[in-house]
């Protein structure tokens, strides 16, 4: 009977240190996943663009604690030109965020999403609803990212 209690002290012991260890793992992991999080708002800091066609997109990124902010112009080809200002934060490989902006005198606020990919930054579209917070996507989970207007890293 001694023999099963001293059996099962040990277990609970060995658990007991598996436990400590494993929440240290996940406490490094966490500290390496906001590490790499840092890491990636920097180097998504600097000038995109995309000209083609006689359409110019100008982003400025710059970060901002852990958001990036920067001036974002529009000026289309036959479209009138838009200036202003977007501010987003990284999630999974998408720069969500809001566009301030003016356009023919009037200031707007729509919702903006930016897909990262190699070649650098790419805006999505989708369904948008106009909210009292300004358009806003219906289901950001429906974007399309297939228009090829590529804002390149300068």
């Amino acid at each position: 009977m001694k023999r099963i209690y001293n059996a099962l002290a040990i277990a609970l012991v060995i658990a007991g240190l598996s436990a400590c260890n494993s929440q240290t793992s996940t406490q490094k992991t966490e500290e390496k996943d906001t590490s790499t999080n840092n890491n990636k708002l920097e180097d998504l800091q600097g000038t995109y663009e995309y000209s083609q066609n006689g359409d110019t997109i100008s982003l400025k990124l710059a970060v901002q604690n852990d958001s990036l902010i920067g001036d974002l112009i529009y000026a289309l080809k036959e479209k009138d030109k838009n200036v202003g200002v977007f501010r987003g934060v990284v999630q999974d490989s998408l720069i969500v965020g809001e566009y301030y902006f003016q356009s023919e005198g009037m200031e707007s606020k729509r919702e903006t999403v930016l897909g990262m990919v190699p070649e650098g930054l790419i805006e999505g579209f989708g369904e948008v609803v106009d909210s009292e917070d300004g358009m806003r996507f219906v289901d950001k989970n429906n974007l399309r990212f297939d228009h090829g207007m590529v804002l390149k890293k300068k």
